[in-house]
């Protein structure tokens, strides 16, 4: 019988609130989103879609900032009101995320009712603890556009780094907090003049007095803070000003209750008091539109936000210290890095600067989502949208692991049986999977989404292999159970991989007549039902306690589930001018091409695993009985081993110690001229040069496996060096395949393809 009982669900403390706030940074009204955007918000997605996996009460809010200096100049350059111009950037980026599947709960604005209330009651309050005070400071002040200069809208160089092009807040080179009238040869953004120095009474938050209760916040088990982070804060904290909360006119933004009467000019909220407080007013819309009470949420729940490093400053800093201010608790926070473009900073005079537009209309968008969360955990480090292997990344791991099992097995399952009546019993391989599923739910709890498509990838292999050795083509009549086997587990698959792939899960769902598709079609039709501030989607996906081995029914045809990428069209062309008019038309021509992967079977009876770990080469001597031979001791994090390479005559010592490279590591120990040598270090030979196969430090850990996504990853018995030999292992495109299966996560410079590793 098979077995009937849903999945065991791990025995320990409830991993969060039943109510829950997720927030990503409030995308600015004044431009298109790119796709360094992007991370952020899918980021957030991916969490908010597992919490809601499990049953919580979690919202996803958000909600565009549409206050400040920029949104005023460039709509008075465009010809329009500002609230008219932020608008339509507020219903462009609506838009925009639903293309990509980021579904938000409620999608507000900061020039709103709700946020002018809030932002007043924040201002209010301080006040009345004496947190407020005013005083006459000196502001940059640009004669020739009659106005003062915020902190954006003033560039020179810093005073501390002596860096250039700086603007008058942070020092992106240094990080240290400066202030427009400390920048060194200062000069206006906008007519780039040189401005002078002006007296102004502005208001004051004092952020200073906060210094001993953020360190107790910072330091405490419910904050949670990245180690990276800590290091920040820690140099901020040591200089710790308070902080200036208003702006002079003109500015668009809210005006500052009796300012005029207690300055003598009319003031507003600087846009970093009430941009935040946008959180709660979006949160509250949500909830005065549904007969329920936003504190309910922040009082009672928990509020997680999800942010870009380079506004760590003012989510860590200022914003907990307004919510101590006025008695609110404080949020927990996940930082991450940048979006690189093919290991470059995303900017516009190098090519490398793409919009989500731009990308969605060359590729797919879902697996953009899986792309992101193979390489995102809770290291703050830059993600580097690399278009080779986001082309590897899809097709050989994406499309040929994951999207492979499903489609094959629900699409023979559909034309053969029509119908799944009988499920075949495997107790020892559903409690290996089953134990992946606690680890993948561990992984997205700890919002290391890597790990978690690292196990997922691990079940899809393990049913990959099921499949292979089945042979239900064979026969077709003797194997139903097997089939119904398979079908289970990719049912299971979608379930546990609907976080970072909804359409993906949906289409599953739909092919087992579970639900009807939840997301709407992309495009202007989609935007017309979600941009509405009361209108939301409903969530009909299955939950984490639908994962179960028992499911039988009638399939229905199963929807191409991944696109292959048949060559990096439009955006690789946008930076190689080397490629003329002609080839970027037939790469858009060729893009268009639908291919669905084939299903047969493996011509290879017999599967040799290797196991590649990162290591650290920590100790680096003579051979005592060879003149070509090291002895390397490498730190594989849990343990150390001891390496036998061929390298003397090649590579200096120096060159070696310290250095974080990649190791065969299930390869028989052997003994090499009376030294035992219990792993192999890797590196590329062309017969000229030797390259080594280098990873990022802050990227992997030390004893991390990362075998090729295709081989069996739970599985790396010994195998021998004739085994070892029989594995094609050679450069591509500047990645490292094994037997044509790309290896993830490690690149090699200056290396033509065909090269092989040794």
């Amino acid at each position: 019988m098979p077995n009937n009982k849903p999945v065991k669900q791990l025995k320990n403390k409830p991993d969060t609130p039943d109510k829950i706030i997720i927030t990503a940074a409030l995308p600015y009204a004044n431009g298109k989103i790119h796709i360094g955007h992007l991370l952020e918000y899918i980021q957030a997605d991916i969490y908010t879609r597992f919490l809601k996996l499990l049953g919580k009460d979690a919202l996803y809010i958000c909600a565009s900032d549409m206050h400040g200096t920029p949104i005023e100049v460039n709509a008075k350059k465009a010809g329009k009101e500002p609230e008219k111009f932020a608008l339509e950037f507020w219903k462009e980026h609506q838009q925009e995320f639903a293309h990509y599947l980021i579904q938000f709960d409620n999608y507000y604005k900061t020039h709103s009712p709700e946020n002018k209330e809030l932002a007043e009651y924040f201002f209010t309050e301080l006040n009345k603890n004496k947190l407020i005070y005013t005083k006459k400071i000196k502001v940059v002040y640009c004669e020739k556009c009659q106005r003062s200069l915020p902190d954006r809208f003033v560039k020179g160089r810093c005073p501390h780094c002596k860096a250039e092009e700086q603007y008058g807040d942070i020092c992106e080179k240094c990080g240290s907090v400066i202030k427009g009238i400390d920048l060194l040869e200062p000069y206006c953004i906008i007519c780039h003049s040189k401005p002078i120095k002006k007296d102004s009474e502005h208001y004051f938050f004092k952020l200073s007095s906060f210094a001993k209760k953020l360190t107790s916040w910072f330091d405490s088990k419910e904050a949670d803070l990245q180690p990276e982070v800590k290091n920040w804060l820690k140099k901020w904290l040591e200089n710790l000003d308070d902080w200036c909360i208003s702006r002079d006119a003109p500015y668009f933004g809210f005006e500052i209750p009796n300012s005029k009467k207690e300055t003598g000019e009319v003031k507003y909220f600087y846009v970093w008091l009430d941009a935040p407080i946008g959180y709660i007013s979006s949160t509250k819309n949500y909830c005065d539109k549904r007969g329920l009470d936003w504190k309910d949420y922040w009082y009672k729940g928990q509020v997680q936000h999800f942010i870009g490093k380079d506004i760590a400053y003012f989510h860590y800093l200022f914003w907990p210290a307004m919510l101590m201010g006025v008695g609110i608790p404080t949020p927990k926070l996940t930082t991450h890095g940048w979006v690189t473009v093919n290991g470059q900073k995303m900017s516009k005079s190098r090519g490398t600067f793409f919009t989500a537009e731009d990308f969605r209309k060359t590729y797919p968008v879902e697996p953009l989502r899986f792309y992101f969360a193979s390489y995102l955990d809770r290291k703050v480090i830059d993600v580097d949208m690399s278009f080779n292997e986001f082309q590897a990344v899809t097709n050989n791991v994406l499309m040929g692991n994951l999207g492979n099992f499903c489609y094959r097995t629900l699409t023979f399952a559909e034309k053969n049986y029509g119908t799944i009546a009988k499920i075949k019993e495997e107790k020892a391989l559903v409690k290996k999977i089953e134990g992946l599923f606690a680890l993948i739910r561990q992984d997205y709890q700890k919002q290391d989404f890597k790990s978690a498509v690292r196990h997922i990838l691990q079940i899809a292999d393990l049913g990959n292999s099921y499949f292979q050795q089945a042979e239900p083509w064979k026969g077709k009549e003797k194997k139903t159970a097997e089939v119904g086997f398979c079908v289970n587990l990719a049912r299971n698959l979608a379930i546990v991989s609907s976080p970072i792939l909804p359409k993906f899960s949906q289409k599953i769902y739909a092919a087992l007549g579970h639900v009807a598709l939840e997301e709407k079609a992309a495009g202007k039709k989609a935007v017309k039902e979600k941009t509405p501030e009361d209108k939301t989607t409903e969530n009909k996906n299955l939950l984490w306690t639908d994962l179960k081995w028992n499911w039988k029914g009638k399939l229905k045809p199963i929807e191409l589930l991944v696109k292959k990428i048949e060559q990096i069209s439009e955006l690789q062309a946008k930076e190689n001018t080397k490629k003329n008019t002609k080839e970027n038309k037939d790469v858009k021509k060729e893009h268009k091409k639908e291919v669905k992967p084939e299903i047969k079977p493996e011509l290879n009876s017999k599967k040799i695993n290797i196991e590649i770990k990162v290591g650290k080469i920590v100790e680096v001597k003579d051979h005592p009985n060879a003149d070509s031979l090291y002895l390397l001791k490498v730190d594989f994090g849990a343990e150390r081993r001891q390496v036998v390479a061929g390298l003397k005559t090649k590579v200096p010592a120096k060159e070696l110690l310290g250095r974080v490279t990649v190791f065969c590591t299930n390869l028989k120990k052997a003994k090499l001229r009376g030294e035992w040598s219990e792993a192999m270090i890797l590196v590329a030979d062309d017969g000229h040069k030797l390259a080594f196969l280098d990873v990022d430090k802050n990227k992997s850990k030390l004893g991390e496996v990362i075998s090729p996504i295709i081989f069996d990853q739970a599985n790396h018995p010994e195998i021998s060096f004739d085994e070892f030999k029989q594995l094609k292992i050679v450069v591509k495109k500047g990645l490292i395949t094994v037997n044509d299966k790309f290896l993830l996560g490690i690149s090699v410079k200056g290396m033509k393809d065909g090269v092989e590793i040794h």
